[in-house]
């Protein structure tokens, strides 16, 4: 009796598959989607396959969980191209914040220009944005 007890609160081997399966499904449907960007179910399928180079009917189903096992090579040629992405976005986002950076000093140079004295505050802000220290709280006028 203390044997089926014991079977009974464990997860079978099969169990512990599906769950990976539908695990790794879910993940594939996200990825999609995030390589999809915003608009209709359609246009996000048409550029996920795109920039994975699958085609648009192995993505669709991807998107909508049809596979019952998802092949390997699929599966890393998805997370290579959601990898791509999150770099791409992250090499934009600094370059973003160098632009800022560099308008930040642009200002702040042209209000010494202007009146250093009564634009001190100002000057003092912006130096701390070329110096990448600012905070949210400045942006929002708080201290």
């Amino acid at each position: 009796m203390a044997e089926k007890q014991r079977r009974d609160r464990e997860i079978s081997r099969r169990e512990t598959e599906k769950m990976r399966v539908e695990l790794i499904a879910e993940e594939m449907s996200l990825a999609v989607r995030l390589l999809g960007g915003t608009g209709p179910a359609l246009v996000q399928n048409n550029k996920a396959a795109r920039t994975t180079r699958l085609p648009v009917t192995v993505i669709e189903r991807l998107r909508w969980r049809k596979f019952k096992r998802i092949p390997a090579d699929i599966a890393d040629t998805v997370r290579e191209a959601v990898e791509r992405h999150n770099e791409e976005g992250l090499a934009r986002a600094k370059h973003e914040a160098f632009i800022a950076r560099k308008q930040a000093t642009l200002a702040a140079a042209r209000l010494r220009e202007i009146d250093p004295d009564f634009y001190g505050p100002e000057i003092d802000r912006l130096g701390n944005v070329s110096d990448g220290a600012w905070s949210t709280s400045h942006r929002m006028g708080g201290e």
